[in-house]
């Protein structure tokens, strides 16, 4: 399974998400804030997103480990 949408659907579902489910609001603003101390992650996430299952694998695995984290939890949070 997991998640694959262009970052337009991705976004209208976390509005929606952060709408309906205070924790979850919380949780991804502290992991975006996260994201945004780091340049140029933001922009990665997004790229990551976009692909499939396979080669985003690999792509984590690039990460910095701190960064990892970060983007993992933010992948299981959307994926839940």
């Amino acid at each position: 399974g997991g998640i694959r949408m262009n970052p337009y659907e991705l976004i209208v579902k976390v509005q929606q998400r952060m709408q309906q489910d205070p924790a979850f609001a919380q949780k991804f603003a502290q992991l975006t804030q996260d994201l945004n101390n780091i340049p140029g992650l933001q922009q990665e996430v997004m790229r990551i997103m976009q692909l499939d299952e396979k080669k985003r694998k690999k792509a984590l695995d690039k990460l910095p480990d701190n960064v990892k984290r970060t983007v993992k939890e933010m992948f299981d949070l959307l994926n839940n």
